[in-house]
């Protein structure tokens, strides 16, 4: 019988070390990589953000010259909600359809398994190699970067970066900001059998839901060269107390995806001139103070940086098929790496964005593999002399 390699056997036990966020506790595979990495000599430093929630620094020091970063999260999406084949922080390996599963498969523990086996290799052979590899295990990822912005506030500098995320093993160079906010319409509570005594804060939610939707065609018209259009859309709702009462509280929260040249204020400013037309239309309509959820900025490496053509190179040699970069159309940690630390800043890692968060998460095993090979690839000719 078929055994699976080292890595997928590191990686199955990396998905067992349930991370969920919330409430996005990571120390089981914090302590975990901290292990392996000191197995292989390597430098470690933790770095507390949180209470039970560490960033992992791992450091390969081979003396002067450039310094690259690998970064990638330990968090993962929470389940909580969702419907699986399979109980989902138990891998299940499927070597006939080449797949593993379970979450963090692909977002993000396959990018971080695939960095630590080739830190591990080029530990085991660190031939003509100076400068400093370092890989930034964080933590909070998934709400917004708390880890990474702990980071890039402690004051790392690099000359170049990957940010472990599912691109399928293609290069990214750009990326969208997150406009997350939640929004909570008041209203009056009335029996449901005299509702012209009340005031129905789902109504007022429902009439902002559709005036939010039609804000895509205006955003469809300029789109940006490899993201496409910004988008914006609702993606939770909820209101109401008794199934006979007028309910006097209706929350929503807007998720409002920013292309590079966009900024928060922007989104602050159409979301303002939408709610300004509709208290025209509907003078009793009152909310709570808008909240922030989640707040990431978009952006851009340039094509012409090094670790771009690196990056382009060695995936190219792994995949032996020709490569340009593309837009990566979810946010990730490179925002605080590119806009904040000033550090030229890739998207590559195995699996598909259309499994993460998803039920079933899966990663292609060969991607995993092929990963291990183009990391350590991107790093011997970052680094090398």
């Amino acid at each position: 019988m078929q055994q699976p390699s080292p890595v997928i056997k590191a990686l199955m036990t990396c998905i067992s070390h349930p991370t969920p966020n919330p409430p996005g506790e990571v120390a089981e595979v914090a302590d975990w990589l901290e292990e392996w990495a000191r197995s292989f000599g390597a430098q470690v430093v933790r770095q507390t953000v949180e209470p039970g929630k560490d960033n992992v620094i791992i450091t390969l020091d081979y003396g002067p010259g450039p310094c690259l970063v690998f970064n990638t999260h330990m968090d993962v999406n929470s389940p909580k909600g969702q419907v699986w084949s399979t109980p989902p922080f138990e891998p299940r390996l499927s070597l006939d359809e080449g797949k593993l599963y379970g979450v963090g498969a692909c977002d993000a523990k396959g990018s971080l398994v695939s960095m630590m086996a080739a830190l591990e290799n080029i530990a085991n052979d660190p031939r003509s190699l100076s400068g400093k590899l370092v890989l930034t295990a964080v933590m909070g990822e998934e709400a917004g970067g708390l880890g990474t912005l702990h980071l890039v506030q402690q004051g790392i500098q690099a000359d170049g970066a990957v940010v472990g995320e599912p691109t399928g093993l293609d290069v990214a160079i750009a990326h969208k900001g997150t406009y997350m906010r939640r929004l909570r319409f008041l209203g009056r509570a009335a029996h449901s059998g005299r509702p012209e005594l009340g005031i129905n804060a789902i109504i007022h939610s429902s009439k902002f839901i559709v005036e939010y939707e039609k804000l895509n065609a205006k955003l469809s018209l300029t789109p940006h060269a490899l993201l496409g259009p910004a988008s914006a859309v609702v993606t939770m709702i909820q209101g109401g107390t008794r199934q006979n009462t007028i309910p006097n509280q209706s929350e929503i929260i807007i998720d409002r995806r920013l292309i590079p040249g966009e900024t928060h204020a922007d989104a602050d400013s159409e979301l303002q001139d939408i709610l300004n037309a509709l208290k025209i239309s509907i003078p009793e309509l009152t909310l709570d103070p808008i909240e922030v959820v989640v707040a990431t900025i978009p952006s851009e490496t340039l094509a012409t940086e090094r670790i771009v053509s690196t990056a382009l190179e060695a995936v190219e040699y792994v995949m032996r098929k020709s490569q340009t970069p593309y837009g990566f159309r979810a946010g990730c940690d490179m925002s605080k790496l590119v806009t904040m630390a000033g550090i030229p800043t890739i998207i590559l890692g195995p699996g598909s964005l259309d499994q993460a968060h998803a039920p079933n998460e899966f990663v292609e095993i060969s991607q995993v593999e092929q990963a291990v090979h183009i990391y350590e690839r991107i790093a011997r000719q970052f680094i090398g002399r």
